[in-house]
């Protein structure tokens, strides 16, 4: 029906043939042939083909309008889909891997009852990358911490969520010479000084989790002897399962895993507990799929 420079875009933010192939179900070959081409009728290099890929001054210049091209024909499928009431178009929610894990599988549900015409399109990132996002308006919604101020987003809490720290039974058992549990009181009444002999697995400071486990260790004075890192948290929660180290983890992620029966949680300081919130770019033009993902996760994480 009309010309879309998806693909553009997409091959401009995963700076890779490879990722940006796989996000948008083609070959390799044919994103390749569309750049080649559409190089051809601008007479003009876009992409610096290289590991990553990199834009020429040109293509900087043809991904504003593209991007610009993209929003358009999605707020006329918006504005349509308003006025006849069917509602249509692809929502963009910008959210973590493990939010997302445990979050969107219900809200999604919803979302497609409600409006079976919208599509959901899910942007993972660090905590850092999508409150970015937001603020550059690169998505329709965001589900993260925000804490500070953010220009040009309206930000509305939706829960509290704790970062614990959970050490396997027999790890905790080994460091600190006593029972699990009377490790755990003991700890939680003097601090984490006690696990300095402890190995850890760690997150980055891109991410709550991360950020809050290096604040913790530091006022501690713990320099943490670290075993894995990773940004995934289901990777860390799976090796602090096996006994590999102890690991900072939100208590909604732990309640999700089957393998963590055996894993003691400490308590951290009042720093570990955050509110997660909504974020909706101010930008944004009135769209009735928003404000139905808005009210339903309202609805679920008050319930």
């Amino acid at each position: 029906m009309f010309v879309t420079w998806e693909w553009f875009t997409t091959l401009a933010e995963e700076k890779s043939f490879t990722k940006a192939a796989a996000s948008l179900g083609i070959s390799q070959q044919t994103l390749s042939s569309r750049l080649a081409s559409l190089e051809r009728d601008l007479e003009a290099k876009l992409m610096v083909r290289g590991t990553p890929l990199s834009l020429t001054p040109a293509g900087m210049a043809f991904l504003i309008y593209a991007r610009e091209q993209q929003q358009a024909q999605q707020d006329m499928l918006r504005q349509i889909g308003e006025v006849t009431g069917s509602g249509a178009g692809q929502l963009k929610v910008g959210i973590s891997p493990l939010r997302c894990r445990t979050l969107m599988p219900q809200v999604a549900r919803k979302m497609v009852e409600a409006l079976p015409d919208v599509s959901i399109r899910l942007m993972e990132g660090t905590n850092q990358e999508v409150t970015r996002m937001a603020e550059r308006g690169e998505v329709d919604a965001v589900v993260a911490r925000f804490g500070n101020v953010h220009p040009g987003v309206e930000v509305t809490p939706l829960y509290k969520e704790e970062v614990v720290l959970a050490v396997h039974e027999e790890l905790l058992e080994r460091v600190c010479g006593m029972p699990a549990q009377e490790a755990k009181a003991r700890i939680e009444a003097e601090g984490l000084g006690l696990l300095k002999d402890c190995p850890f697995v760690m997150g980055t400071v891109e991410d709550v989790s991360g950020r809050i486990a290096y604040s913790e260790l530091r006022n501690a004075g713990i320099t943490p002897h670290v075993t894995v890192s990773s940004q995934s948290m289901t990777t860390l929660l799976s090796m602090g399962c096996v006994g590999l180290g102890a690991v900072f983890c939100p208590v909604n992620m732990l309640n999700a895993t089957t393998l963590s029966d055996r894993m003691v949680r400490i308590r951290l300081s009042e720093q570990a507990t955050y509110t997660i919130e909504l974020g909706i770019p101010m930008n944004m033009t009135a769209w009735h799929a928003r404000d139905v993902l808005k009210r339903t996760l309202i609805e679920l994480t008050r319930d």
